[in-house]
């Protein structure tokens, strides 16, 4: 178990909460990090996980159709009645 205040391991196929992450799985950009591929123009946008690479999440955006390599903690995976 970590230390209290200690920060939790990465890991890559995870989001911030925690959740795992699946490809199609329906995400939401939670964080704006530039160094990660997060800008505040797509805070709260929704998405669809379409890959995944070593470390990053390839997902295409909802409002511009855009693919977007993001690091796994700046979104929340949106849970639906049938799942991810």
């Amino acid at each position: 178990m970590p230390a209290r205040g200690a920060r939790p391991v990465y890991d890559p196929w995870r989001d911030a909460e925690g959740t795992p992450i699946i490809e199609r799985c329906q995400v939401e950009q939670i964080a704006v990090s530039k160094k990660h591929g997060a800008l505040p123009s797509r805070l709260h946008q929704h998405g669809q996980v379409v890959g995944r690479g070593h470390t990053r999440l390839y997902v295409r955006f909802e409002y511009d159709g855009q693919l977007i390599s993001l690091r796994p903690h700046v979104v929340r995976v949106l849970t639906t009645a049938g799942g991810c």
